[in-house]
């Protein structure tokens, strides 16, 4: 997960996780969270049928872990953490997306908790305790007069926010969180767990599994718009580009790295390459501005169809959705379509050369074993790659965040 900005506030105080479960570990790790692991010993003995759903009996029980393990820290050294984490409060924030009150309140607020409760149709008392949640997070404001997003919240987790990062976490609430519960069964198999999540062994992961509905596939778009959206100032500007009259950004689905790559030059003309049904809804990602005239969208497999003709190439976040043989078809179809002197930008997170460092980069290559076919990889791994199909003068810069720039030169045969 990258939800980096919406925990941001959390990043420089005493975090502890009242659970020992390696899942919500690594949802925490992989939303760049640092954090002492202390197990509650509250017994799971609420009584289910007290409560009017299902989240509001989570809701409690990941409460009452985490008062537990507070009361029990501050005995011990009389010094209460700054939060505790309960261990389904990640269900918390995802509910709370899922019946998008953070848009109710940005359009209007304060509010009490049973008016938010009336217009999703959910009980008081269980809104209530979702809200004391994400208030607890940093996410909301509480007062007398009611709940009130934060800044972080009407920016990153409204659905209109201009980094919003609501698709992408619905996208974690309805498929990834699911994947997860079979990641046992990814490490003993070694594959990804749609067949498991999905009912269906997927022949085609992505046709398959994330666009096998127009609905599904929206929701993907969406996704990969948020998290896009968050980096791609940082990628367009990571080297100097300003030489490549055109680039074809493959894979590029809604068009959100090519619009910063268009108004950080004025003179590159870039193409969005995706899938057919991808590009049908593309455009409407796209908002007008002066850009617009430099974008084009053409639609193609990108490793059936041939590439559009571009001095750069960008492939941002596509080559570790893909296991080694795919790579390099792709590597190859991209050098046949270049000239010496054309460029290649890739954007991923990178490995340590050791695999033992780079935590969220590990991180992330366990979401690929779930998730996908591919993984993730070191600069020599990618370093080794690129020089196989022709790509030399390897760059790399550090984005700062949860990804890595590469930029390699095709040189002459």
């Amino acid at each position: 997960m990258v939800l980096c900005p919406v925990i941001g506030k959390l990043l420089h105080k005493r975090v502890v996780l009242a659970s020992a479960s390696p899942r919500r570990q690594e949802i925490l790790s992989n939303a760049g969270l640092r954090f002492e692991v202390v197990p509650s010993k509250f017994k799971e003995k609420l009584d289910k049928a007290s409560f009017a759903t299902p989240y509001g009996y989570a809701m409690e029980t990941a409460k009452q872990k985490a008062l537990e393990v507070a009361n029990r820290l501050y005995q011990k050294d009389l010094r209460a953490p700054d939060v505790v984490i309960g261990a389904d409060t990640i269900v918390g924030l995802l509910t709370a997306c899922k019946l998008k009150v953070f848009d109710l309140l940005k359009d209007e607020a304060p509010q009490k908790a049973a008016d938010i409760a009336s217009k999703v149709d959910a009980s008081a008392c269980g809104m209530e305790r979702l809200l004391d949640i994400c208030a607890a997070m940093g996410l909301l404001e509480k007062t007398e007069q009611g709940y009130s997003n934060t800044e972080t919240a009407n920016v990153y987790l409204a659905s209109d926010g201009e980094y919003s990062l609501h698709g992408f976490i619905m996208h974690n609430n309805d498929l990834t969180w699911n994947l997860f519960t079979y990641l046992e069964f990814a490490i003993r198999e070694g594959t990804n767990q749609h067949h498991r999540a999905l009912g269906k062994k997927a022949e085609d992961l992505f046709q398959d599994a994330y666009y096998q509905s127009p609905e599904t596939r929206l929701r993907f778009m969406r996704a990969m718009h948020g998290m896009t959206k968050l980096t791609a100032c940082q990628v367009a500007t990571a080297f100097n580009l300003s030489r490549f009259s055109s680039a074809c950004d493959v894979g590029g689905c809604t068009g959100a790295l090519a619009r910063e790559l268009a108004r950080e030059y004025p003179r590159m003309q870039v193409t969005v390459f995706d899938l057919p049904d991808i590009i049908e809804l593309a455009a409407h990602f796209q908002p007008p501005g002066p850009q617009a005239v430099q974008i084009h969208f053409a639609a193609g497999d990108f490793f059936r169809d041939p590439l559009p003709s571009a001095e750069l190439y960008v492939l941002c976040r596509i080559l570790h959705d893909w296991p080694d043989d795919k790579v390099h078809k792709l590597l190859s179809r991209v050098a046949e379509s270049c000239k010496p002197g054309a460029g290649l930008l890739l954007v991923e997170t990178l490995l340590d050369e050791e695999k033992r460092v780079a935590q969220r980069a590990l991180m992330q290559s366990l979401n690929m074993l779930v998730q996908t076919e591919g993984k993730e990889r070191s600069l020599g791994e990618y370093q080794c790659l690129l020089e196989l199909h022709g790509f030399h003068q390897v760059q790399v810069v550090h984005l700062g965040g949860v990804l890595d720039a590469i930029l390699a030169t095709k040189v002459a045969p």
